[in-house]
């Protein structure tokens, strides 16, 4: 390693462990990982996704340090499809250099031979042989280049399948086939710097099963497992056409509603609430019920310019005064009252 290597090299060591002591975060591979290639400046998409974070006052913690290391490092299926793809378009590119390779040197020996035939005829049938056997040389490399790059297209065609698959997994659900966390930072993110540039109305609904853990205690995960599932599937099919739900994590969930007004998004969020209290629930199998499921929603809109991160707390907040008032209820909270 060169010295101003070596110097550059302490230098971002430095900083990825300032950043650690910073935000509180413990010194792990993964952690000094992500805030080491930070300071590096070597990954233009990283900085940004930070950036955004540290803009958007976003805590930063173990949790985002996993997300982003997921994303950048980690040896998933879809970074292996994508290195797969790679590997497959140099070995189609080298193999159309070598036919541009091979066809410069035809058109060598054509000149070779043009210049080389003599004018009373002699020597003409061994020209044309060789010509012919140039001829015959140059057709089988390029049916065999063609076959090669038949192949090679073939084989992208189905990395770039795998690849589309493995990044809807990585942004589903698995439980409740939903977008996932992951998915919906992404999704706000994108939605609220729209609503910024367009001023059009944008609101958040944080939705959270009532007396969850009673369910999986009395009845078992499996049971707990199915509720989810039915709140995400109440989520889908009763939400309007717009709207954009989540699983945030365990058993709450989002929806974005965009050009959305907060009274309408209250609206929907009755008739969310409305249409899962009014459902009686059984165990299949046994005529025994387990009663119906209820939801607390919090409900806030988008104030322009406004962190996303304070944009999703006054949601929370807003959730939790509708657990705290009783559950099974929708509340607001607006700006100024959460200030």
């Amino acid at each position: 390693m060169q010295v101003d290597d070596l110097s550059a090299a302490t230098r971002h060591s430095e900083a990825a462990f300032a950043s650690l002591r910073h935000f509180s975060l413990p010194p792990t591979p993964q952690n000094y990982a992500v805030w080491y290639e930070f300071h590096a400046e070597r990954n233009a998409e990283l900085r940004r996704l930070i950036s955004i974070a540290l803009s958007n006052r976003r805590v930063v913690d173990s949790y985002m340090m996993a997300e982003l290391y997921d994303l950048f490092f980690a040896d998933t299926p879809e970074r292996q499809a994508a290195r797969e793809a790679g590997a497959t378009l140099r070995e189609a590119a080298g193999r159309i250099r070598e036919a541009g390779d091979d066809a410069a040197r035809y058109g060598d020996t054509l000149n070779e031979v043009a210049g080389a035939i003599p004018g009373d005829g002699k020597g003409l049938a061994a020209l044309v042989t060789r010509l012919s056997a140039e001829t015959m040389a140059l057709s089988a490399r390029s049916k065999r280049l063609g076959d090669e790059l038949q192949a090679s297209g073939a084989r992208i065609t189905e990395l770039e399948s795998k690849l589309a698959a493995a990044q809807r997994a990585s942004q589903t659900d698995a439980l409740t086939t939903l977008p996932n966390r992951r998915a919906f930072d992404s999704m706000i993110v994108e939605h609220a710097g729209q609503a910024m540039n367009s001023g059009n109305d944008l609101s958040l609904l944080m939705i959270d099963i009532d007396h969850f853990k009673r369910v999986n205690d009395t009845w078992g995960h499996a049971v707990g497992d199915a509720v989810i599932r039915l709140v995400a599937t109440t989520l889908a099919q009763h939400g309007p056409n717009h709207g954009r739900p989540a699983r945030y994590g365990g058993e709450e969930f989002a929806m974005l509603l965009p050009s959305t007004p907060i009274g309408d998004a209250v609206g929907h969020a009755e008739k969310l609430r409305g249409a899962l209290a009014g459902r009686r629930i059984s165990l299949r199998g046994k005529n025994e019920s387990i009663g119906n499921v209820t939801v607390s929603i919090g409900a806030a809109r988008y104030e322009p310019g406004e962190p996303v991160a304070a944009w999703i707390d006054r949601a929370d907040a807003a959730l939790y005064r509708a657990k705290q008032q009783g559950r099974n209820r929708v509340v607001t909270l607006e700006a100024a009252e959460a200030g």
